[in-house]
C-alpha cells in the first residue's frame, strides 16, 4: 500500500506539465494566434535607409523681357544690346544679312512677344558724271528710290523673318535696306559715301537716326556702262 501512494503524485505532476503547455512537442494556442486586421492597419513600414528618397522636380521658370510700352529710345538700346544665343563676344540677337532680318537672342533676355520693327528698303541708282581721261577716273554718283517700308514681326522665337532680304543689285544699281524703330528715316539722314566700285558682298552701313537698328548696302554688280 505504501508503494501505490508514492506513485500517483508523480503521475499528478506529470498531467498538470501537460495542460500548462510546457511540453516541448507542441506549440502553444498564444504562440500561433494570427494577428486581428485591425492590428495590422497600424502598421507603417519603416524607409529602406539604402533608397534614398526623390526630392520634387521643379521646372524653372521661364524668363524674358517686356517690351510692351517701351519709348523708342528704350528698345533701341535693348534690340541692339540683345547678345545672341551663339556666344560669341560682342554677337547680337537682332541682324540683317543676305538673308533677312535674323532674330536668335540669349534664351533668358528675349522679349515675351514678337517685337514690332519697320524694314525699309531703297534702290541705290548710279549714274556715270565723268568719263575717265589719261589723268582723271572716270566719277559716279547715285541717289536713293525708294522701294517699300514695312512692318515686320522679329521674335519671340529664333528664325528669319520671311520676305526681308535685301534686294540683289545689278547692273548700274544696288540696294539699301534698314531696319529701324520710331519715326520713318529722312533720305537725307542717309549715306552718301558708299563704295560703288569692287564691292563684293553685301556690306554693313551706318545710317544717322536714333532708331536705327541695323543697315546693310548691295553694290551694283558694275558701274563701267552706266
Amino acid at each position: 500500500m505504501g508503494s501505490v501512494r508514492a506513485l500517483i503524485p508523480a503521475m499528478a505532476v506529470a498531467a498538470l506539465l501537460s495542460v500548462s503547455g510546457c511540453s516541448d512537442d507542441k506549440p502553444t494556442a498564444r504562440a500561433t494566434r494570427t494577428a486581428s486586421p485591425s492590428e495590422l492597419a497600424h502598421y507603417t513600414a519603416a524607409p529602406d535607409p539604402a533608397t534614398p528618397t526623390p526630392s520634387p522636380t521643379k521646372t524653372a521658370p521661364t524668363e524674358c523681357v517686356k517690351t510692351s510700352g517701351m519709348g523708342v529710345g528704350e528698345l533701341t538700346d535693348y534690340l541692339k544690346e540683345l547678345p545672341s544665343s551663339s556666344g560669341a563676344y560682342q554677337s547680337r540677337g537682332l541682324t540683317l544679312d543676305s538673308s533677312g532680318l535674323n532674330f536668335t537672342p540669349e534664351a533668358v533676355q528675349r522679349p515675351c512677344k514678337a517685337v514690332t520693327v519697320k524694314f525699309a528698303r531703297y534702290w541705290v541708282e548710279v549714274e556715270k558724271t565723268r568719263e575717265e581721261t589719261a589723268v582723271t577716273p572716270a566719277r559716279y554718283e547715285y541717289h536713293y528710290a525708294p522701294i517699300s517700308v514695312v512692318s515686320v514681326k522679329a521674335g519671340p522665337q529664333d528664325g528669319r523673318v520671311p520676305d526681308t532680304a535685301p534686294p540683289g543689285g545689278s547692273d548700274c544699281q544696288g540696294s539699301l535696306s534698314v531696319v529701324y524703330v520710331g519715326e520713318d528715316i529722312p533720305q537725307s539722314r542717309l549715306p552718301f559715301d558708299l563704295e560703288l566700285t569692287y564691292a563684293t558682298a553685301p556690306a554693313p552701313v551706318e545710317v544717322a537716326g536714333d532708331g536705327v537698328l541695323a543697315a546693310l548696302y548691295v553694290s551694283p554688280m558694275s558701274v563701267v556702262s552706266c
